[in-house]
């Protein structure tokens, strides 16, 4: 047995508080990579419990990716208050630079919360208000996280904590990570002291802006599931082609699974380099079955068109696809199952973008317990929230849930934009 226990968080509103509770309780540290943090609320209040955290003494890094974050307004001005706290570092990874077009396809797409080195959390969430929101709430993004831990007396160096933490501290001094500001002036210090103070004004007042309570103590690691062995995945840290080393990783446990293959992703737009890692002969499982967005639920229509335009051949290769009818939320969850044994859960979408060009973590539970657990949670949206799709594209009747109406620009985006994604699919 492995000395790893995980903890699957599904909700969006637990999930946020996850976030914010485990900052506030770190002692030593908390290590934070992710693609995006938009603008908002919930974005206040983490940042509000990092400068809380740090100036307790707490030593906080925050590792972004360079394009999206470079044009964020906002969080350049929390850039220019971490700047001169001496607890709180910002990087940015593969920044924009207009003399280097190799470079600006190699995008940050990971998701990891460190605490203490003692706590891993491992998504595949941004940090924005729509990631964690209410029930009901309108653009909602739908998505799941595994916290890992170990038995207290467990030795760390068998612990996929290492294996993460030693991965964090690799792409932070990481050649292509650099330092968010290099100088700043008084005016932009004062601005990001008014900001930083802001965050935690809002933070005295979280039972304002925030539903559940950031004080009241939470056991989260009280739902935890045993494991055989808990492995992080990830893609090699090179520009342009990457060694698809977690597609590889996805097509070796399909080969060898048996009874059942399960995938849940976004969007899913294989494309022919990526099937040439795969003999269709060798996967032969009883039941395969896909759940991805529809026409209504996604919010990224050039995405979801490369998905379009692969429609048919995926509901020719697999056994049951099911599609998510919510037009007010989306599917961003990235969930792999293999014969009710294997789970894979992180930031991977299956694509050429996530397959050739970006970064991406995965952890690889193996765990039945937890993959029964799990599954059963994923067919609760597919029974309750989806429709399966027949092999003539339409959908068969579910008594518990109604097709969802598409508005007319996106039935016309996707019938004009699914035959040009064609010719454009290894940048999806």
């Amino acid at each position: 047995m492995s000395p790893d226990k995980v903890v699957l968080l599904q909700d969006r509103e637990e999930s946020g508080l996850a976030r914010l509770q485990l900052i506030k309780n770190a002692k030593e540290s908390v290590d934070i990579s992710t693609y995006a943090i938009h603008k908002g609320t919930y974005s206040d209040l983490l940042f509000g419990c990092i400068f809380e955290a740090a100036n307790h003494g707490v030593k906080v890094r925050i590792l972004l990716d360079g394009v999206v974050s470079q044009f964020n307004k906002d969080l350049r001005l929390y850039s220019y208050a971490i700047f001169n706290h001496p607890n709180i570092e910002l990087k940015y990874y593969e920044p924009l630079h207009l003399g280097k077009p190799w470079a600006w396809n190699n995008r940050f797409h990971d998701k990891l919360f460190i605490i203490d080195r003692e706590l891993a959390l491992v998504g595949g969430r941004n940090i924005g208000d729509k990631y964690f929101s209410a029930p009901g709430s309108k653009g909602a993004s739908n998505d799941r996280d595994v916290l890992v831990f170990t038995d207290e007396q467990a030795n760390y160096k068998d612990s996929v904590l290492k294996e993460v933490t030693d991965y964090y501290q690799y792409v932070w001094n990481h050649p292509y990570t650099k330092n968010a500001v290099k100088k700043l002036s008084q005016r932009k210090e004062k601005l990001g002291k008014e900001k930083a103070e802001k965050s935690i004004q809002l933070l005295k007042h979280a039972k304002d802006v925030y539903p559940l309570s950031i004080n009241q103590a939470k056991d989260w690691k009280k739902d935890a599931y045993s494991t055989n062995k808990v492995y992080l995945l990830h893609n090699p840290h090179q520009r342009i082609n990457k060694d698809p080393l977690i597609w590889k990783e996805l097509v070796s446990l399909s080969e060898q699974a048996s009874k059942s293959i399960y995938f849940e992703s976004p969007y899913i737009v294989p494309t022919k380099k990526m099937l040439d890692y795969a003999d269709p002969k060798k996967i032969t499982v009883d039941h395969w079955k896909v759940l991805t967005n529809s026409t209504a639920s996604t919010p990224n229509m050039v995405a979801f068109s490369g998905y379009w335009a692969n429609r048919k051949s995926i509901i020719n290769w697999v056994d049951e696809l099911y599609e998510y009818q919510e037009k007010t939320e989306s599917l961003h969850g990235k969930t792999y199952i293999f014969d009710e044994k294997i789970s894979l859960i992180g930031s991977y979408n299956i694509d050429a973008r996530s397959t050739f060009l970006n970064t991406e973590t995965m952890l690889l539970i193996d765990s039945e317990e937890f993959a029964r657990f799990l599954q059963k949670e994923l067919n609760k949206t597919v029974d309750n929230h989806s429709l399966q799709v027949l092999e003539d594209g339409s959908y068969k009747t579910n008594e518990k849930v109604n097709q969802a109406e598409v508005g007319f620009v996106k039935k016309i985006a996707t019938k004009i934009l699914a035959p040009i994604i064609k010719f454009f699919a290894f940048l999806v």
